[in-house]
């Protein structure tokens, strides 16, 4: 029996109060192999790889063993899995400005990758560093290997993740959600490197996700965690045809949104854009995010945003929810939509969102400071509910989450103070097909009961034909399509529009 590849036995993660989070999970990844692990938000996905990499939360307590080419790495201290990571484990992270150091250049830190696999000639680092950002869909890469992480797209900072991951030539790559923050092109393209990547190489892939559409592209085997136990596991093509658990049948079934939402509400501007531009860092090496943009939202609108990473959807956001300001141009709110509150933005990385010191419970208080703490309790209780989740999350740290927990937990506390305008920016993109779901038709109840205007940010195309009345295109930075979502889904005018419509499918 060969030694080689990755080998999990029996492992089981818990809390100190005893809560399981993990329970004697079993699954392994042979050189060349690409193993999927995919279940709904919470069910231990993430945590499996925290516990590969030994990076388990405080708190948190691991048993079993993880076998990488035959070494334990549950074994060895703290110094020894700092030489296993990144040179002999490939990391792909859900969250990756979290993970990128915001004080270093992105092309530093590619170095890095390459210096970690020992075989780095430092002549020839600046075009290699160069070549393996351009390989993962990076325009302009000798100018991004200037940025620094704060600089980047969610989707940029992802593939530059990708490209540290490939430059270190490790014998495993674990890609947790890596099309996360992707839009349909990108995400077809990022699929086909990891594939490309693992066959060249013999690369194991571990690829935790929620998106099987994914899967059913590129993994060889799936995995089926819920509840941090392994429910089902087998052939990528028999299982997604033949799925046995009903945990795995509600998964498959929710994954292609079919829904549209009505007719939009033909009511008063809530907003209106006019010739709106931003640049970043204008006095030196300025970066344009945003150009010339005229747009009008209206009140009870569900206004779908799509474009590729870097177009400046989220800058769009940032403006929109007076996060920013334009350089030039205006941004004109009504005046009930221009008070303190009536305009929420879900953000795109909920981790940040929560104050890493305190329990949810009281972050989620916070905004409703002026009622006593029982009735707040009480609202906290009902927004949490109406998101699909337990309470009783409310008692943990944000650590103690997983990512579509806290996105769900984010909305939840947007609802609590009742705005006019939600704007979700990439808020359901951590989240398994059944959550998203949940999520979207959530948000379509909020606006047809409470005629709330929704404003949702996506790369993926899915989404926005489910929830959308009107769809907005961004691509380089400029508003290339704005039209009623049934003339844009049957003709679509600007290229990139047909391009993202052609490769979703």
């Amino acid at each position: 029996m060969s030694n080689k590849g990755l080998k999990i036995a029996s492992l089981t993660v818990h809390m100190v109060s005893g809560e399981m989070i993990l329970d004697d999970v079993n699954l392994a990844v042979a050189p060349g192999e690409l193993v999927a692990v995919v279940g709904r938000s919470g069910s231990g996905k993430t945590m499996v790889t925290r516990a590969i990499l030994g990076l388990l939360p405080r708190g948190l307590n691991a048993t079993g063993s993880i076998h990488l080419d035959g070494r334990d790495l549950t074994a060895l201290n703290d110094r020894e899995m700092d030489s296993v990571r990144g040179a002999r484990i490939g990391m792909l992270f859900q969250q990756p400005k979290r993970v990128l150091n915001p004080r270093m250049s992105v092309g530093n830190q590619v170095r890095e990758g390459l210096r970690a696999r020992g075989r780095s000639n430092r002549t020839h680092e600046s075009s290699e560093v160069r070549r393996l950002l351009a390989e993962v869909g990076l325009k302009d890469p000798a100018r991004v290997a200037k940025l620094r992480s704060e600089q980047l797209s969610g989707g940029m900072a992802q593939r530059v993740m990708m490209a540290i991951a490939i430059a270190a030539s490790p014998s495993i790559l674990l890609a947790d959600e890596p099309t996360s923050s992707l839009d349909s092109i990108l995400k077809a393209q990022t699929l086909q490197l990891i594939r490309q990547e693992q066959r060249a190489r013999g690369l194991g892939v571990l690829l935790i996700t929620h998106d099987l559409g994914s899967v059913s592209q590129i993994a060889d085997r799936v995995v089926v965690l819920d509840g941090g136990r392994v429910i089902e596991e087998g052939a990528t093509e028999s299982l997604l045809a033949a799925p046995i658990h009903p945990i795995t049948r509600e998964l498959i079934a929710a994954s292609t949104p079919t829904a549209a939402a009505g007719k939009p509400f033909e009511g008063e501007v809530l907003a209106r854009l006019q010739n709106v531009g931003r640049t970043f860092s204008p006095r030196r090496n300025p970066t344009i995010a945003l150009s010339n943009v005229d747009l009008v939202i209206r009140r009870g609108e569900v206004l779908g945003v799509l474009g590729h990473s870097g177009s400046g959807k989220s800058t769009f956001a940032r403006l929109l929810a007076r996060m920013d300001r334009p350089d030039s141009g205006t941004v004109t709110l009504s005046a009930d939509a221009a008070t303190p509150t009536a305009t929420q933005i879900i953000l795109q990385e909920p981790f940040a969102s929560f104050d890493p010191s305190l329990i949810l419970r009281e972050s989620l208080r916070a905004p409703l400071h002026r009622s006593d703490r029982d009735s707040a309790d009480a609202l906290v209780d009902a927004a949490v509910n109406d998101v699909g989740l337990d309470p009783q999350l409310l008692e943990r740290m944000p650590s103690g989450c997983s990512g579509g927990q806290l996105q769900r937990l984010a909305i939840a506390r947007a609802l609590l103070v009742n705005p006019l305008m939600l704007i979700c920016d990439e808020s359901t993109s951590a989240l398994d097909t059944v959550a998203q779901r949940h999520i979207l038709d959530l948000l379509l109840r909020l606006r047809e009961e409470r005629g709330i205007t929704l404003v949702v940010i996506s790369h993926d195309i899915e989404v926005i034909r489910y929830v959308s009345n009107t769809v907005a295109v961004f691509y380089d930075t400029e508003l290339v399509e704005h039209a009623p979502a049934d003339v844009f889904f049957s003709s679509a005018r600007h290229k990139h529009s047909r391009d993202l419509i052609g490769a979703a499918g």
